[in-house]
């Protein structure tokens, strides 16, 4: 694909912990691999929970259906974002990348996705770089309306309005 760049950040302390960031054009989607290993671990001990007891066909059946239903899960839930919405920053080997959730098309609530010490500070700062890159190309075109993309912008401007329209109303009845 064009205008495609993939980063995998890869944790120090725990190499099995594994985040992969996709940038394409002006947005952002997430892999995550920890949770992959975490849920295999699971299904792992349900299985010998269930060796135990007899009732092994069951655990085959349970990771048929449940591995696929969690990885649709966790893909559908981070992701893609625009590239507006994500924040990183890339110290020694530390980086933070955060992202603002959005509900209805609005900005609802920010996320962090990593969050700690990387294993390849370059690779770190060049991602950064990259995505701060694509950012300075969309946010000239958003200017002024970038105040209009938050759910709390709303919800200000209406209970302004509603005051005003509260004030009115009892200024009309006297």
């Amino acid at each position: 694909m064009e205008n495609t760049y993939t980063y995998t950040a890869r944790n120090i302390e725990n190499p099995e912990q594994v985040v992969t960031f996709t940038l394409q054009d002006h947005h952002m989607s997430v892999g995550i691999g920890a949770p992959l290993e975490q849920i295999e671990t699971v299904l792992q001990e349900v299985d010998s929970g269930e060796e135990a007891t007899g009732e092994a066909g069951q655990g085959a059946q349970a990771k048929l259906w449940l591995r696929p239903l969690a990885v649709s899960l966790l893909e559908r839930s981070v992701g893609p974002f625009r590239v507006v919405d994500v924040n990183a920053t890339a110290e020694d080997d530390w980086l933070r990348v955060s992202a603002w959730y959005r509900a209805g098309g609005l900005a609802l609530a920010p996320i962090t996705l990593v969050d700690g010490r990387v294993d390849n500070p370059q690779a770190a700062q060049a991602f950064v770089e990259e995505l701060e890159e694509r950012k300075s190309e969309v946010s000239g075109a958003l200017g002024l309306l970038n105040v209009l993309d938050y759910w709390f912008t709303w919800l200000l401007g209406a209970a302004l309005m509603f005051g005003l329209f509260q004030a009115w109303r009892r200024r009309s009845q006297s």
